[in-house]
């Protein structure tokens, strides 16, 4: 085993740290600094909920309940809290910039706890814009920080059990129910595991279990309300298997993201690579230079991936979404590959400029191309209105997936009213619909856009379309809409009434 590290070199290590955490924060800020609507799918949806959350504090019989004690709702008091100090222009960007800022902070703390070297929680600062960032899964997100603090409570040498011991797991298991139900879920799992691997005695078993009980016990209420309020929805809440080749070719998106082009595929085997070579050159000794903690974890996330369902309750890349979390544990428990000449920490740095500048360089094309027209709509809305929102288009040239899918919810953020659909209507956020929702135009309009009939427009007061020249040359064909704006991919018609 190494020594002691002396005073002087650990605190130039915590300098260099520091800096490299503030310039990767810095690159990471970059793409969404420049994008006014970050290409962030759910993002518009959970900055709506808090739209919504001050509608139903200001009318408490209005059709709107606060779900104060469910899970899944600490991201929404943080969105509160930015849109209170802030104008509500700048509270998408600021809401991504504090998720990035919780991961990177997260991960270099992680690092420095363990005694890891920086350029490891660099390259797993990589997998930061992975496919939940781009979904916009923000209270998923803001579950890898919490778990992040679970991790060093519940790996802390074992001591006798105490009230401040017991009142610190309990706070960890607030915050990972606050963030998200699965989160909260995977942590007991998580405890339960490390009582085995540190082989705890009973008595600590039950005294590290107990601090389950608070969480555990909203979570007993809270579920079956929620699995028969989404079923009463039309929602599909059965488990979902791909086959194995499937998991294995969305196992990039997964972990790198939305930009398109070859880039991700070059960081994503870079990663693999590192992993490898370390492996490979550290075999004979992995024993004594791996951290076993970071390891059990890594293995523990990855075996979610591999057995957990692609869909479950309506939740989408149910397994997928734990990969980005197992590369980071499993990159932070191996030591440093090694090279002959000191280039490991400039390509390090050179590789983080790349990508981060990529990933800017394509949300400026998004926004430039794919977003044309949209601001233009957004201003020819009312205020209050209902709004029936159609991408048809679904799919951009510059990044992956489908990121105008919840673009139409920027309405009610600006605007109030009410949408065609709404986060309301998933009841795990929040704030929910008092009852079962009175939809009397098509479902699913927000997947399947293409599907709208003309009898739909009636329940609406405007149409926001996401279109070519040869969809809007067909809305405008309909007698029931009159254009509001004629330029750009977006566009907002007004529905006509009848007399």
């Amino acid at each position: 085993m190494p020594g002691p590290v002396p005073k002087s070199d650990a605190k130039r290590d915590g300098r260099e740290r520091l800096l490299v955490a503030a310039g990767l924060l810095a690159l990471a800020a970059l793409p969404i600094l420049l994008t006014p609507f970050p290409p962030s799918t759910d993002l518009p949806q959970h900055i709506a909920q808090v739209r919504l959350l001050r509608e139903a504090l200001a009318h408490p019989d209005g059709p709107y309940v606060i779900q104060w004690a469910s899970p899944n709702t600490l991201v929404y008091y943080l969105i509160l809290g930015l849109w209170t100090i802030l104008p509500v222009g700048f509270v998408a960007r600021a809401v991504l910039l504090l998720v990035v800022s919780l991961w990177v902070a997260a991960i270099h703390v992680l690092g420095a706890g363990r005694g890891r070297a920086w350029p490891a929680a660099v390259v797993a600062s990589w997998l930061i814009f992975n496919r939940s960032f781009y979904w916009g899964f923000l209270n998923f997100l803001i579950g890898f920080p919490a778990f992040v603090l679970w991790f060093a409570l519940t790996t802390e040498e074992p001591v006798k059990p105490s009230w401040p011991k017991w009142a610190a797991l309990v706070g960890g298991s607030v915050l990972l129910y606050g963030s998200h139900a699965l989160w909260f879920l995977l942590g007991g799992g998580w405890l339960i595991v490390m009582s085995l691997v540190k082989r705890l005695p009973v008595r600590a078993w039950v005294f590290r279990l107990t601090a389950l009980v608070p969480c555990g016990l909203a979570s007993f209420f809270w579920y079956p309300g929620l699995s028969s309020s989404r079923a009463m929805a039309g929602s599909d809440v059965a488990p979902h298997w791909s086959t194995l080749f499937d998991r294995l070719g969305s196992m990039l998106t997964a972990a790198m993201g939305g930009i398109a082009g070859l880039l991700p595929a070059v960081i994503f085997v870079l990663v693999y690579l590192w992993i490898g070579y370390s492996i490979w050159q550290n075999r004979e000794r992995l024993r004594q230079v791996v951290d076993r903690d970071l390891l059990t974890a890594a293995a523990f996330f990855l075996a979610i991936v591999i057995v957990s369902p692609d869909k479950y309750m309506d939740t989408i890349f149910f397994s997928s979404r734990w990969l980005p979390p197992a590369l980071i544990f499993l990159l932070l428990a191996l030591p440093l590959p090694s090279f002959r000449k000191p280039v490991l920490k400039p390509a390090v740095a050179a590789v983080t400029a790349v990508f981060f500048l990529a990933t800017a360089v394509a949300w400026r094309e998004y926004d430039r191309e794919d977003l044309a027209g949209f601001r233009e709509s957004l201003q020819q809305i009312p205020a209050a209105p209902r709004v029936l929102g159609l991408d048809l288009i679904k799919y951009s040239e510059y990044l992956k997936d489908r990121p105008f899918l919840q673009l139409f919810a920027y309405v009610q953020v600006y605007r109030g009213g009410e949408l065609n659909f709404s986060f309301a209507e998933h009841y795990s956020g929040l704030v929910a619909y008092r009852g079962k929702r009175d939809i009397r135009w098509s479902p699913f309009l927000v997947w399947y856009p293409e599907k709208v009939k003309r009898s739909d427009f009636a329940s609406f007061d405007y149409v926001l379309v996401n279109g070519e020249e040869k969809d809007h040359r067909a809305m405008a064909s309909f007698k029931e809409l009159s254009a509001l704006s004629g330029q750009g991919r977006w566009r907002v018609y007004r529905v006509a009434r009848a007399r």
